[in-house]
């Protein structure tokens, strides 16, 4: 089947890889990792605006350092958004907020924000532009968006393995099946400049364990991404069955715990300017 027939088939809206506590948990792991991206850029009294902020963890993060500023955080899962905000009454961070909201309809008045803030958001989104649009809107002139989203058809397996690349595939289709595009990253200057930013600077970094340490958690983490709905999405569609998926996981499991080679993705990072 090719990649048409399965947006033309399968296309829904949502988060593609489901709402399952272990694919949150290692999305919290990624977003602890590349928290640099963002804290770099804060300045006193900013307002921010966290898109898909999920557990919270970056936001509360940028809450601590943003100590004369505020931080709004938004996502579309009602149940995380009440969780986040009893964490942030229990602990008395008064400068966070956590709201259901949507991207592509923002709650906010035009000039709202210093700062939109946004990691894996886009990549689930069939109208990237019209999110960025939005993005735009809600920021005050001069205001900054960063940006940090993958590229998927790019990744590097050394030895190769052909169940890595599978893997790979499937959350890739999985993706695309819900209108998203899996290498939206390596788009973003075009989209960001579509969208009305100036000054745009694109880089690229890769997702990959910093120490050996960090191998069997980090690689059990790309595991989790093919647990919950991608499973759902590839078994209920006849890409895959069961018990191949399980090799695949195994193989990563098996992977990250010998230590021995090289796996990593690219993601491609922007910083704007309204």
């Amino acid at each position: 089947m090719s990649d048409k027939n399965d947006r033309d088939n399968n296309t829904r809206e949502g988060y593609s890889f489901g709402y399952k506590e272990g694919m949150l948990d290692y999305q919290s792991y990624r977003a602890l990792k590349t928290l640099g991206f963002v804290l770099s850029y804060l300045k006193p009294n900013m307002t921010v605006l966290e898109c898909g902020s999920g557990h919270g963890v970056a936001t509360f993060e940028i809450a601590k350092k943003l100590t004369s500023g505020t931080v709004v955080g938004i996502d579309i899962h009602k149940d995380l958004v009440d969780a986040n905000n009893k964490k942030a009454q229990e602990s008395n961070i008064e400068n966070i907020t956590f709201e259901e909201a949507n991207l592509l309809e923002l709650p906010y008045p035009d000039n709202s924000f210093d700062l939109v803030y946004m990691q894996a958001v886009l990549v689930h989104i069939g109208n990237p532009a019209n999110a960025l649009r939005e993005a735009n809107r809600v920021l005050k002139s001069s205001g900054l968006i960063l940006v940090r989203e993958p590229i998927m058809d790019r990744a590097i397996f050394s030895p190769e393995n052909p169940l890595f690349q599978e893997s790979f595939d499937l959350i890739e289709r999985t993706i695309k099946s819900y209108g998203g595009d899996p290498s939206v990253g390596r788009k973003l200057w075009t989209l960001l400049d579509e969208a009305g930013f100036r000054d745009t600077l694109m880089s690229l970094s890769w997702e990959q364990p910093d120490t050996l340490d960090e191998w069997p958690c980090f690689y059990e983490g790309w595991v989790k991404a093919m647990e919950g709905d991608v499973a759902k999405i590839v078994l209920g569609n006849g890409w895959s069955d069961e018990k191949h998926i399980a090799q695949i996981s195994k193989a990563w499991i098996d992977f990250g715990n010998k230590k021995k080679g090289y796996a990593a993705s690219p993601w491609g990072e922007a910083v704007g300017r309204k």
